[in-house]
Order: C-alpha cells, then sequence, then structure tokens
C-alpha cells in the first residue's frame, strides 16, 4: 500500500547540465481518464510549468515532457531554442522546439528542458496515424485521434535518454514508483524519491537486452501445459494499452477468453514474478496482437497490463526496473504464485 505525505515545497533549482540537489519524497496522484467513444484508458498527473498549473499524460514508454502550442502559450515557454522532433509507435511526429522551462511535480522542482511542440504531424510510414484524424486545434496527446480528448502535454519517464530528457533526472528524482489505478475505481499513486520502507518487496527483474533501452526480460504464453513461449525485451508501457508481440516467425493467435500469462526474469533467485490475464479482454489491456518484427529477436510491448498486477520501480542510478504485487489488483488481472 502507497503512504500517503503532504507535497514538500522547494524553491526552484538549476539542474540544467548538473546533477539536481535530490528532491524530498512525495506523492502525485494519478488519475484514470477514458478517452471517448473509443472507451481507450489513459493515466494522467498533475504538473506546473513556468508557474501555470496543467496535466500530463504520464507514460513511461517515452521520454521527455513535450507541451501543445496552446500548452506552451499559457505557460509563457520563451521563443526560440533548437529544433526537436520525436515520435511515437503510433506514428505521431512531434516537431517543435527545445527549451528551459521551471517544472514542478509534486515536491520536485527544477529547471527543465522541454519540447515546445509547434506541429503534430504523422511519420511517412504511417501516414494514418491518429493525428490526422482530427484538427491541430481539437488535437489532445494521447487522445487516440477523437476531437477535444487527450491532454496538453505528455510526460515521458521511462528509463532512456533523449535529447529532451526524462525530466525527473534534471528534477533530482533518482527513484520512482508507479502505482496505477484500478480499472473502474480507486486512486493511483506517483511517489518521487521513495523511502526504504516504501521499496520493501521489490523484485528487480533482468534487462531485456544488452542495450534495454528500458526493457525487462519476459515471456508471454498461454497458461495451459506445453504452450509455446515467445521471450523478448519487454516494455511496461502506461501510454500504450494493449499486448502487441513482434516476431519474425509466423505469428499464433489466441482465442478471446484463453487464459494467458506473462513471465519476468528476476535478477536473482527470487521466485518468478507472473501475472494472468484473459486474452481479448480490452478494459484491462489484454488485447492481444503478433505482428511480424523488423529483426530475428522477439519484442514485447505490454502495455499497460503488468500495471494492473504490480506496482512498478524505476530506478535510474541503477537503471533497474522492480516489481511488487499490487495489493489492489482485481480478478482480471492478478500476480501469480510460483
Amino acid at each position: 500500500m502507497i503512504r500517503p505525505v503532504a507535497v514538500i515545497a522547494a524553491g526552484i533549482l538549476t539542474a540544467t547540465g548538473a546533477q539536481a540537489q535530490e528532491a524530498p519524497r512525495s506523492i502525485v496522484p494519478i488519475r484514470e481518464v477514458d478517452i471517448r467513444p473509443v472507451g481507450t484508458p489513459r493515466y494522467v498527473i498533475e504538473f506546473v510549468v513556468n508557474g501555470a498549473p496543467m496535466m500530463a499524460g504520464l507514460d513511461t514508454g517515452s521520454t521527455g515532457l513535450r507541451l501543445l502550442p496552446r500548452a506552451a502559450a499559457r505557460a509563457r515557454v520563451a521563443p526560440g531554442g533548437e529544433a526537436e522532433t520525436y515520435s511515437y509507435g503510433s506514428g505521431v511526429e512531434l516537431d517543435g522546439r527545445r527549451v528551459d522551462a521551471d517544472v514542478a511535480i509534486g515536491g520536485a522542482r527544477g529547471r527543465v528542458a522541454i519540447q515546445a511542440i509547434d506541429r503534430v504531424t504523422c511519420v511517412a510510414r504511417q501516414p494514418d496515424c491518429p493525428a490526422a484524424r482530427v484538427s491541430p486545434d481539437a488535437y489532445g496527446l494521447m487522445g487516440s485521434g477523437q476531437p477535444g480528448q487527450g491532454f496538453p502535454a505528455i510526460i515521458g519517464i521511462r528509463l532512456m535518454s533523449g535529447r529532451v530528457d526524462n525530466p525527473f533526472r534534471a528534477l533530482g528524482v533518482r527513484r520512482w514508483i508507479v502505482h496505477l489505478p484500478q480499472r473502474g475505481g480507486g486512486a493511483g499513486a506517483l511517489v518521487l524519491n521513495p523511502e526504504a520502507r516504501d521499496l520493501a518487496g521489490f523484485v528487480p527483474l533482468q534487462p531485456g537486452a544488452a542495450n534495454p533501452r528500458g526493457t525487462v526480460a519476459g515471456c508471454v504464453s498461454l497458461a495451459i501445459p506445453g504452450a509455446e513461449r515467445l521471450c523478448g525485451p519487454t516494455l511496461l508501457d502506461t501510454g500504450a494499452p494493449g499486448l502487441t508481440v513482434l516476431d519474425r516467425s509466423a505469428p499464433p493467435r489466441w482465442q478471446e477468453g484463453a487464459r494467458a500469462r506473462i513471465d519476468f526474469a528476476p535478477t536473482r533467485g527470487s521466485p518468478p514474478p507472473a501475472l494472468g490475464f484473459v486474452a481479448g479482454d480490452k478494459a484491462h489491456g489484454a488485447h492481444a496482437t503478433f505482428k511480424p518484427g523488423g529483426s530475428d529477436r522477439v519484442t514485447i510491448h505490454a502495455g499497460t497490463l503488468p500495471f494492473y498486477a504490480y506496482d512498478v520501480l524505476f530506478d535510474a542510478d541503477s537503471n533497474t526496473i522492480a516489481v511488487r504485487p499490487n495489493l489492489e489488483a482485481g480478478p482480471a488481472v492478478v500476480p501469480l504464485n510460483q
């Protein structure tokens, strides 16, 4: 259970170009938002940029704090800056500028490089991306291409670097726990710089490859004896509901309603964490898609699914990810005893 505390105020720190002073422990509420009419769950937190409070979609599958033009104008983001382009797996591409801004998230405050977006388009290979379905004025980040849906900003907190980096590093946040809300109720929490008692019970996971880029080693299979296991780097991604497996071989097809599982590889002799789910359960991000991959290696995009069974700890100092059973997990997505 996440222990709530009051957010501690702190002065603005100049963190650009040097390691920031460590921020105090604080908790930021995570709220679930359904994108209508498609019914896609998204997760949002509140933050402040240049004194202007606003909401940002929480995305553990990308990196960087990025503001749409209306959000950048509200925050009076300075003009100029180096050109910055960033794209997502959905095909959405953000063109804009890399600028510095004063940012506060919970008890963490500092000077951070962000992207002020000037234009939202689609990458050439995906011309029908969500950004192509709605006018620029009605577009929202993580809005699934639905008019008036989504958020004015997105905060990517994946364990990897970029020109517009994960803002937590510059804010003095070394570790963070994502406790996602359960579907249909309950409260979520983002714990910044957790204390020792917050870390009890977490099992570190093996990285997904020699160059992990914020992934862990995982396998997916049907929950039946002798079922084929597909194993590879696995991305835990609050920004992309749905399970996608990329595999060069002929992909399997799972019947909707079948029991399935994801297994993770721990870094030491702990029982391997695993979760069970129902294939095709779109409400919990268990709609399974199998696609031909671009390499010989299987790659798994686990989406939001693991967060319904586990709290997830991201440690930037050791570049590791760890999991602990979510005590509020419901019957649809559950940790499995090994």
